[in-house]
């Protein structure tokens, strides 16, 4: 299998299990701790962060620790950097200028959604399922059974 059959293959995996967020504006000028937020990062904001999360900087996701009216701190878990890469973190903790970042939207999960997904999944693995069991894949045509006796080498006939 191709890299780029392997690529459409799970592309389309990963944003149907995206599906089961949701992202909205937050609603207020500081989020709550816990929360966790996709923020564009400023152009001075990316000058001022390049030390701390690497040049190019476009957009974080966070969890937030603490936040108020002059500095966010987030438990990082991706930067996307100009050009098209993404780097994923281990929730380090970053602290970020309030000027820093910009267009903010909190990600929520969503239980209604999650319970769909789940529920097309088991349906999907369960009519492949009963495809390979219509198709006879699962059936040995030609068991092979076993002798009465096996020669051990070096050991006789037990």
């Amino acid at each position: 299998m191709s890299l780029n059959h392997s690529v459409r293959f799970a592309a389309p995996v990963l944003m149907f299990l995206g599906a089961c967020y949701t992202e909205h504006p937050l609603e207020t000028a500081v989020p709550q701790p816990a929360a966790t937020i996709i923020a564009q990062v400023t152009d001075s904001g990316t000058v001022a962060m390049a030390n701390a999360i690497g040049p190019g900087a476009e957009e974080v996701e966070g969890v937030v620790s603490t936040a108020d009216a002059s500095a966010w701190s987030l438990n990082l878990i991706r930067v996307d950097h100009r050009g098209g890469f993404s780097v994923m973190w281990s929730h380090e903790l970053v602290t970020f200028p309030r000027y820093a970042l910009t267009s903010v939207n909190e990600k929520k999960f969503d239980r209604g959604k999650s319970w769909l997904a789940g529920g097309l999944i088991a349906a999907g693995a369960f009519a492949v399922a009963k495809a390979f069991h219509a198709l006879g894949a699962d059936v040995n045509k030609e068991p092979t059974p076993i002798p009465p006796t096996t020669r051990i080498p070096g050991g006789g006939w037990h």
